[in-house]
């Protein structure tokens, strides 16, 4: 069995926890030893009291977790000061994102340790459970954000999203009808929004239609967005790929479209560039403002309620981790498939085929290093 350690957040702005106080609780009834940082969930109401009631032994430094720990559990991909501290007895399990940084990808091939990225584990539907359960958080806050941002304090026209009996509601064009996308849609057009779907897979139409049937979706293109954006008080941006199949560009000339005081919510900032004028901002910082649109460029909406997506993400994560912690790896494997996928580096070697690809590295196949005890 390996014991779990879960630790404090390093990257600024992170306040969710990947393991609750209640998920901890299953990890030790099931015979598992877990080790918590001290004070890793008091940013999402969860205290280190909480954490020893529920089996925990809090330990004082991220250090100490390393020492104790092989599994490793947080939500930002690893900081370069963990590098150091891990083995090539560690498996860390976070958010990845390992096409995003080659410099990064490189730095935790050197540590030999085992990689795993959360977004990519799957079901038995071949979904994506942690990804999905982000993306729906994202969604609905992106709802609150827009009602928010088209006031007259935060530099929006001064409008309400959902109208009154003597206004019109505002419109909304969503480009990505992926979760985010419907998750927004779906939310927005029950308020009374004027709602755009746009989808890049024109194939889907029928299948968010059946999701979303009070939406007006259309295939994405250009023009139509051009047709759109002069009526858009808000305009959200949720293009997600795994496989980055998607090569679309909103141009500054194309927001310029829009009236001022109009509102761009660009939920793709960290991962794609899609929108010119878009960059990357903070929770201090949230928005500015380019040609009189306000700009929201946040990544991580999900920690605007931490303790909400600490316990979806808990709740997902929990049956992955107990296997991962009672099973060696190759059992692990076999009997949770889900697994494989989000496995993305073993020991220093790439063991996701779109990794490998992205950054033209050699693959190798997961199992048939286990077989050769690598």
């Amino acid at each position: 069995m390996l014991n779990i350690g879960i630790v404090k957040e390093l990257k600024p702005y992170e306040s969710r926890v990947m393991i609750t106080p209640e998920g901890v609780g299953v990890l030790t009834r099931n015979g598992l030893t877990v080790y918590v940082e001290n004070g890793s969930g008091e940013s999402c109401g969860f205290d280190d009291l909480q954490y020893e009631r529920a089996g925990a032994t809090i330990l004082p430094t991220m250090e100490k977790i390393f020492s104790k720990a092989q599994l490793i559990i947080q939500v930002q991909p690893p900081h370069p000061i963990q590098f150091e501290l891990l083995t090539e007895n560690h498996i860390l399990l976070s958010f990845m994102n390992l096409v995003h940084q080659a410099d990064r990808l490189a730095a935790l091939i050197n540590t030999k340790s085992t990689f795993i990225s959360a977004e990519l584990l799957q079901d038995a539907e071949d979904k994506y459970p942690l990804l999905i359960g982000m993306s729906e958080i994202a969604g609905k806050m992106a709802v609150f954000l827009s009602a928010m941002l088209l006031t007259a304090p935060e530099g929006g026209k001064g409008k309400l999203l959902t109208g009154t009996d003597f206004s019109k509601p505002s419109e909304m064009t969503i480009v990505g009808a992926g979760t985010v996308g419907r998750t927004v849609a779906g939310m927005a057009q029950s308020l009374g929004v004027k709602v755009n779907l746009l989808t890049l897979k024109p194939e889907k139409i029928e299948e968010v239609h059946q999701e979303v049937p009070q939406v007006h979706i259309q295939a994405y293109s250009d023009e139509l967005l051009k047709d759109l954006l002069p009526q858009t008080d808000v305009l959200i941006v949720a293009i997600h790929s795994l496989k980055r199949e998607f090569d679309i560009k909103i141009t500054r000339d194309m927001i310029q479209l829009m009236e001022k005081g109009s509102v761009l919510i660009d939920i793709s900032v960290a991962e794609t560039h899609v929108v010119e004028t878009s960059h990357l901002t903070n929770h201090d910082q949230p928005t500015f403002v380019v040609d009189g649109i306000v700009h929201y460029c946040v990544p991580n909406i999900g920690a605007l309620v931490p303790q909400t997506a600490s316990r979806v993400l808990t709740k997902k994560l929990l049956p992955y981790v107990k296997i991962l912690a009672l099973k060696e790896l190759k059992d692990a494997l076999l009997e949770e498939p889900g697994l494989v996928p989000a496995i993305g580096i073993y020991k220093g070697k790439i063991t996701n085929r779109l990794v490998a690809d992205y950054y033209n590295q050699d693959f190798y196949n997961i199992f048939e290093l286990l077989e050769l005890n690598i």
